[in-house]
């Protein structure tokens, strides 16, 4: 989510040990397979809401927004079902998949670019959203580094389909990101830039908690999103913003803008496979600098 997500995923891992004479011992050794160069992981969960990035009210210029009704945020203000998978290999490369319904159709909202007679019926038709991701990590000691991309696509989609690349350094339980988008979309412009500083640690009764800081820098015009209507390539009047389909009343385009503060407890029920988490979502503000409501998420998932 991929990064476009907070996500949550445990992996739950089974060990044995044995007690033998030597003789068993060497015998067990020779007639083990050997270990598998990669690792193979994936879950399903079920989430209270998916808040994108911290965009818990609107992703417009004014607030308070028009709701999923109007395909503005969140992505879904009532409970969906997310999923995904991983494969790492032991040399660093890595791939994976996530996926997730969405309370609005994204195709709809692109057509209302190119169609300014669509205003209404944007819970048609709703999307489900497809991030396939791959990269390379590494560590020395207690460093570390990762590079990636990601792609978005969109079942019921139109312009909303990107990529991203990411960049990212760690140490110890600390982690700094940067992922950049390619292409103009409806949610995004291209050369945006979304940072994360992460953090992560085990506590004990097998909790784990993880926050994670959201900062943005924006390209302020884009095909989608800024001050020109790019359909007929007319300037948006004082006071307002270009915001997919027209020129609405509000907040100009902001260069950058801290986006939330996440903090998460997370614990695996037993060895059944499922798991629970809670997330707080601070909120910060969008790309108008419209101030986002501080939010709860909840969590089910299992893994395997």
């Amino acid at each position: 989510m991929p990064e476009k997500k907070l996500m949550f995923l445990v992996t739950a891992s089974l060990f044995a040990s044995v007690q033998a004479c030597p003789a068993a011992a060497s015998e067990l050794a020779s007639s083990a397979e050997p270990a598998k160069p990669y690792t193979f992981n994936g879950h399903v969960d079920l989430v209270s809401a998916y808040y994108l990035r911290g965009a818990t009210t609107t992703y417009g210029n004014s607030s308070p927004g028009l709701g999923n009704a109007g395909a503005d945020a969140p992505e879904s203000s009532q409970p969906v079902l997310q999923w995904g998978a991983d494969v790492i290999h032991q040399n660093g490369w890595y791939a994976g998949y996530w996926g997730s319904q969405i309370n609005y159709s994204y195709k709809h909202v692109g057509e209302s670019y190119d169609d300014r007679s669509i205003v209404s019926g944007f819970q048609d038709n709703k999307s489900i959203e497809n991030d396939l991701y791959g990269g390379y990590s590494a560590k020395d000691g207690d460093f570390s580094y990762t590079l990636g991309a990601t792609g978005y696509v969109y079942i019921n989609g139109k312009h909303a389909d990107g990529v991203e690349t990411k960049l990212g350094v760690g140490y110890k339980a600390f982690g700094l990101n940067a992922q950049t988008l390619l292409n103009d979309t409806v949610w995004g412009n291209r050369g945006d830039t979304y940072w994360s500083l992460t953090y992560a640690t085990a506590l004990p009764y097998e909790l784990s908690f993880n926050a994670s800081l959201g900062w943005y820098t924006y390209r302020k015009e884009g095909k989608y999103l800024g001050t020109r209507d790019t359909l007929d390539n007319t300037a948006c009047g004082a006071g307002t913003a270009f915001v997919v389909n027209g020129c609405y009343a509000g907040n100009q385009p902001v260069s950058n803008g801290f986006r939330h503060v996440v903090l998460g407890l997370s614990q695996p029920l037993g060895d059944s496979g499922f798991n629970w988490s809670l997330q707080g979502i601070i909120g910060g503000v969008n790309r108008f600098g419209i101030r986002q409501a501080n939010k709860g998420v909840g969590t089910l998932g299992y893994a395997f």
